[in-house]
Order: C-alpha cells, then sequence, then structure tokens
C-alpha cells in the first residue's frame, strides 16, 4: 500500500520529462541538470518549489496526486522514527517487569538482570534520542528495581542478624 504513493511521485516527476528526437542535441551541455531529492525534504516541499523544480505547473491531479504523497512520505518518516525509540519502549517494558518480579518468590533473582538491561537500553535510547520519554521511564524504573532490591537484602540480613533461632 506504502508503494502507491511512491509509484504516484515517481510518474509525477518522470511524466515532466520529454522525449526529444532531434539528433543535434550535444549531450555534454545538459540544459536541465537532473536534481536528486532527499525523501525528507520531498516530504516537506511546497508545491511551488516542486512546481519550479519540474519547470511546469501542476493539473489538478497532480496537485492532489503530489499532496498524498507527501502526506504518505511523513507518516513513513514519522513510522520509521518511531521505530528508532523501539529500545527506549523496550527499556521501560523490562523496567516494569523487574519490579513486578519482586513481588513473585524468588524472582528477585531476575529482577536484577531486567533492571541492570532496563538502564542499560535506556541509557542507549537517550542518546539516539534526548526526547524519549520511555526511556527516561525506563532508566528510572531499573534505577528503583535496583534500590528496593537493595532494601530487601538489607532488610533480609537485618532480620536474620535479631534472629535467635539459630541453635
Amino acid at each position: 500500500m506504502r508503494k502507491l504513493p511512491l509509484l504516484i511521485l515517481l510518474l509525477l516527476i518522470f511524466s515532466s520529462f520529454s522525449v526529444s528526437t532531434n539528433s543535434n542535441i550535444d549531450p555534454t551541455n545538459d540544459p536541465a541538470p537532473s536534481v536528486a531529492l532527499p525523501i525528507d525534504k520531498i516530504a516537506s516541499i511546497k508545491m511551488k518549489e516542486a512546481q519550479k523544480i519540474l519547470g511546469r505547473k501542476f493539473t489538478l491531479k497532480e496537485k492532489i496526486a503530489f499532496k498524498i504523497a507527501q502526506l504518505k512520505l511523513k507518516k513513513g518518516l514519522k513510522a520509521k522514527e518511531e521505530g528508532r525509540s523501539s529500545k527506549g519502549q523496550t527499556a521501560m517494558i523490562l523496567g516494569i517487569i523487574g519490579i513486578a518480579c519482586i513481588l513473585i518468590p524468588y524472582g528477585i533473582l531476575a529482577s536484577i538482570p531486567l533492571a541492570i538491561l532496563a538502564i542499560v537500553m535506556g541509557s542507549q535510547a537517550k542518546k539516539q534520542n534526548k526526547n524519549d520519554g520511555k526511556a527516561q521511564a525506563g532508566i528510572i524504573l531499573g534505577i528503583v528495581t535496583l534500590g528496593l532490591v537493595a532494601l530487601a537484602l538489607i532488610l533480609v540480613i537485618a532480620i536474620l542478624a535479631t534472629w535467635d533461632g539459630w541453635y
């Protein structure tokens, strides 16, 4: 489904080229050099700029197709950017599972590596995108999990130290 807007855009661009049968044209002296635009530039270009690049006015059908193609490109670029933040989402999920494992008997053994992984993956995601809230949540949940594990360990040691039932 995503190929359709790109096909329309390519047809729009290639429809502006004309085929000349004149054999007197010098191929080294190209009057209209080809312009290569990146996809993010095409997604944000204005209609008048596109018309200037192609050297002609668009018909109504071409204008509609161009706008639809731009919307699809923007949606695809946004989805691609969100795909990068999957490390942040993974970090947050690992942090949540780590805290939940503390409540399960012997689950504390699983919560320690989960918390460490949440902190590491959250830090990596924060390096890629400083505004990633899910990565920040993963880091915080990992730190809280490690803190609760340490608190539980101190509590168990204190209880065992004061217990007189060893003999």
